[in-house]
Order: structure tokens, then C-alpha cells, then sequence
């Protein structure tokens, strides 16, 4: 309803200024792709999710990243680093929820072309950015490695082809604790010594530092583990640099395993204290997934803000205006045979970029005033005999009562101030 979309509308408006303003640029892509394309990487849990069109080898996009992935796998020639963002719609088949709807909207901001940590420290110094734009702060970043996470299961004796399991897992470990979880291990047949070795290591505690020495005792002599350590150390320094970092709080958290399938290096999250509502933006690196689309191995990384919980959030803390209507001035005619003068007058003001209206339904002054308080548009203008005369409007201002004859351009400076 309006007053909801133009709440949202603001909140989408803001987020888009961020990216823009961090160098990101807007694709659009369909809703829908091909069923093989979407569930490519996906992941077992996640393809139950997609919306597939009966009769058809079609399906509704569950995430922004898979049709970028197609995006540039369809146009290799893209300068790099290929540096967008999509705010859009898209659906998954699960339970309603707060701030979790089968269809719902995500802001992603992704890097092309790039291996480089400062890739990932830009996308997630965006979005923590629009995250403050739009009146957080105090809030917490989260990161991990997909690389650690291969040597940790590995080291613990997970056999190969039931990593991914774990990490699905794991991923859970949030809506279903710890008891839960280790449940879920157990039905998926992982031994009773190995659970209780991806137990101790999820559950460490301690500054970043702290956290990466005891990795580098655990599995700093294994290739991934060497790599994934690495990474987290430059993507914490380079995020550091960034003005954002000082508004919030970066944390190495090794119970952070996303549950998507394509994710190979950094994986990050970002959560608002007391939000009670999970993690408003999440993302990763996924250097292998444009490659399953026929194209040249092209490394990329990226993050999406989920709109719907950020809204909830948001107005749970009366963080957003509720407006009506987004009209700031509703011009009366006292009487019919004004009408003309009060369309003139509402195309001076619309020509000027203010948002005006009239009446449409022919009432009296009386109920269009009455229209034009219940709506909460700020001003009205009447115009009448003397009004038409002298070219002006006798514009009052609903909050302070202040009512006088002044002409158009004056008005307007009045409504632009």
C-alpha cells in the first residue's frame, strides 16, 4: 500500500545513492532462468526452493548472483573489474516468516574480474556504508573462509563427499543450536569424534588475533588452510582502511559457513544488535561459478542486503516516515469556476519539481481541506478571485497555521525550502 512503498521506495533510493557512489553500476536481468542454470551450484536445499515453471525448463531466480554469473559468462569482452549492482525481486519456496517471504527483495553489490582481497573489502565496506546511510550503527561484521572451513572437515576426517553436507549443517546452527545440529550431523552419518572436533572448532573464542593463531596451530600447514588464514588477515586490513569500519565491528566467526554451494574464499555476513532477526546482508567470494557457464575461469565476490529484514528492522524501531502521499502541496479551488486557474497553477509547481495536486472529485473547499489534512500533504494552496487576479495563491502551512496571499514564485520558494 502506499505508505508502505513509499517507505520502502526511500530505503531503496538511499541504498542505490551508496552504490552509485561507491563506483557500482545497475544490470537488470529476468526473473526467470533456465532450471539447469539456477540450480547449477546451488545446492540440494536450495534447488527445492526454486520456483520451476510447470512444462517448462524455466524456474524464478532465487538469488541476483547466479544471472550475473550468465551475465558475464554471455559477454567475456566485459572490461574488468566489472563492477555492478541489482536491487530486485526474487523468490524462494520456503516459510513465511518476519523479514523472510517467498518473494522478497535483495541489493547486491558484486566485483568481476578481481582475486584480490580489496575486492571483498569493497563490497563490504558498501553495504556496510548504505547500512549507516540509512541510520545503523554499532553493528557487526562477520567473516570466514571457505578455504578454512575445507581444511578444518578435512583435518577433522569428514570424508569428501560429505563436506557439503556439513556445511549445510552448520549453516543451521543458528535456527536449530547447537543440540540440533549435531542431530542433523548424525542423520547425515558423520561420526561422533568428528562432530565433536567441527563443535570445538566452530564454538572458538577470543579477539581476531587470538581466533587466527589458534588456526594457524590447527591447519596453517595445509595448503587451504594456509590461503583461507591469509585472506581473512588482508580482507580484515584492507576493510580497516575504509572510514565505515569505525562504525562497526569486524569479527572472525567460525560458525559463519553459508550454505550455498559456489562460495570458495571469504564468506561474510553483517548483523544489527537486537535486531532479532538474523543476518541483513550476506555474501562471499565465488571464483568458480561463472566458469560452470561456459566461460574462461573469472574470479569474483560480492554481497546482498536483504531488504525485507532491513525494513523489518527498521520499523520495528520507528527508523521510517510513513507518509501518504508524497505531495507537497494540494491546490483548492474555491469554486468550480476556478478550476482552470488551479490546473495552471498545479503545472507551475509540477514544471518546478515540486509534487502537487488538485481536486478531482469537484467537493467544496471545506472537504478538500479536510482531504489534504488527512492525507498529511504539508501545504494547500487556494486560489480564488483575488488569487486568479493577481497571479498568486493563498498558501497556508498545515503545521504552523500561517496563512498568506503570495505569488507563484514565491510559493514555490516557500515549498523548496
Amino acid at each position: 500500500m502506499p505508505e508502505q512503498m513509499i517507505a520502502r521506495k526511500k530505503v531503496i533510493s538511499t541504498v542505490e545513492q551508496v552504490f552509485n557512489r561507491f563506483g557500482f553500476y545497475p544490470i537488470e536481468t529476468p526473473a526467470f532462468e533456465y532450471t539447469d542454470t539456477l540450480t547449477a551450484k546451488c545446492g540440494d536445499e536450495v534447488s527445492k526452493q526454486v520456483f520451476k515453471l510447470e512444462g517448462t525448463k524455466f524456474g524464478l531466480r532465487f538469488d541476483l548472483t547466479v544471472p550475473l554469473s550468465r551475465v558475464v559468462a554471455s559477454n567475456t569482452a566485459l572490461t574488468k573489474p566489472f563492477k555492478r549492482y541489482c536491487i530486485a525481486r526474487v523468490w524462494r519456496y520456503e516459510e513465511p516468516q518476519k523479514g523472510r517471504f517467498r518473494e522478497f527483495w535483495q541489493a547486491d553489490v558484486d566485483v568481476v574480474g578481481s582475486s584480490s582481497m580489496r575486492a571483498d573489502a569493497e563490497c563490504l565496506s558498501t553495504a556496510a556504508s548504505a547500512l549507516k546511510e540509512l541510520g545503523f550503527n554499532g553493528f557487526e561484521v562477520r567473516v570466514n573462509n571457505r578455504k578454512i572451513l575445507d581444511a578444518v572437515v578435512t583435518q577433522a576426517g569428514v570424508p569428501k563427499e560429505k563436506e557439503f553436507d556439513v556445511f549445510r549443517s552448520l549453516d543451521k546452527l543458528e535456527k536449530r543450536e547447537e543440540e540440533g545440529v549435531k542431530q542433523e550431523l548424525k542423520d547425515r552419518g558423520i561420526p561422533d569424534d568428528i562432530i565433536t572436533k567441527l563443535m570445538d572448532f566452530i564454538k572458538i573464542t577470543g579477539s581476531n588475533e587470538e581466533k587466527l593463531e589458534l588456526l594457524e596451530g590447527m591447519v596453517g600447514s595445509t595448503e587451504a588452510g594456509r590461503a583461507g588464514i591469509d585472506e581473512l588477515k588482508q580482507l580484515i586490513d584492507f576493510f580497516s582502511k575504509y572510514e565505515i569500519s569505525g562504525d562497526c565491528e569486524i569479527v572472525i566467526d567460525f560458525s559463519l559457513v553459508r550454505g550455498l554451494d559456489y562460495y570458495t574464499g571469504p564468506i561474510f555476513e553483517i548483523k544489527i544488535p537486537g535486531g532479532n532477526i538474523g543476518s541483513v546482508a550476506g555474501g562471499g567470494r565465488f571464483d568458480k561459478l561463472i566458469e560452470l557457464y561456459d566461460a574462461p575461469a573469472t574470479p569474483a565476490t560480492g554481497i546482498s542486503l536483504g531488504l525485507e529484514r532491513v525494513i523489518a528492522v527498521m520499523q520495528d524501531r520507528e527508523m521510517v516516515e510513513t507518509a501518504k502521499t508524497v505531495s507537497k502541496v494540494y491546490v483548492a479551488p474555491v469554486k468550480p469556476e476556478f478550476y482552470d486557474y488551479a490546473l495552471k497553477v498545479v503545472d507551475f509547481f509540477r514544471k518546478s519539481g515540486v509534487a502537487a495536486e488538485t481536486d478531482l472529485m469537484e467537493r467544496s473547499l471545506r472537504k478538500q481541506l479536510d482531504y489534504a489534512n488527512s492525507m498529511g500533504i504539508p501545504f494547500v494552496a487556494v486560489v480564488g478571485a483575488k488569487e486568479q487576479k493577481e497571479e498568486g495563491v493563498m498558501l497556508r502551512d498545515f503545521e504552523s497555521g500561517e496563512e498568506r496571499l503570495v505569488s507563484l514564485e514565491e510559493a514555490l520558494a516557500k515549498l523548496s525550502s
